[in-house]
């Protein structure tokens, strides 16, 4: 009997094993690349916006085309003056989009978004963008940041 109970035992546990690898395979996940252009009068808040707009409607998108579809991870990039970096990165699964499809809590920004596609004060100002702060540092002069340097060489 005690040889009976142990084929039934590994029975059970295979068959548990087997259907647990099913469940895990048929989750399917999906990540996107998309790139948006910028003119050149377009302000890096206006930017933002159409980037979460365009997240927003992608992902919407993904679960709706394709309902074996459980995570979608969204990045979108912006080109700017040949420039192009990545300004943010939405993922979120099935279950919590349906809860609430409010872009910014599924979101990561990358702050140096702003910068390194050349956004100045001119375009934003820390009162209307929403997104980052803008401090203004004098830069130091081009010989003063070479000397402090700790690989300048003045030979």
């Amino acid at each position: 009997m005690s040889l009976h109970r142990r084929l039934f035992s590994a029975w059970i546990l295979a068959t548990v094993i087997f259907t647990a690898s099913i469940s895990v395979s048929l989750a399917e996940t999906k990540e996107s690349y998309l790139t948006l252009e910028s003119n050149g009068s377009q302000s890096f808040a206006s930017l933002m916006q159409q980037a979460e707009d365009l997240a927003k409607e992608s992902i919407a998108r993904e679960f709706q085309e394709n309902p074996a579809l459980t995570e979608v991870t969204i990045i979108i990039t912006a080109d700017r003056s040949r420039q192009r970096v990545p300004v943010l990165r939405s993922r979120v699964s099935r279950r919590d989009w349906h809860k609430d499809a409010r872009i910014e809590q599924w979101t990561r920004y990358f702050a140096d978004a702003q910068l390194l596609l050349g956004f100045r004060d001119r375009n934003t100002s820390p009162a209307n963008s929403g997104f980052s702060q803008v401090i203004n540092v004098p830069a130091p002069s081009r010989s003063a940041s070479r000397q402090n340097d700790p690989g300048f060489r003045d030979d």
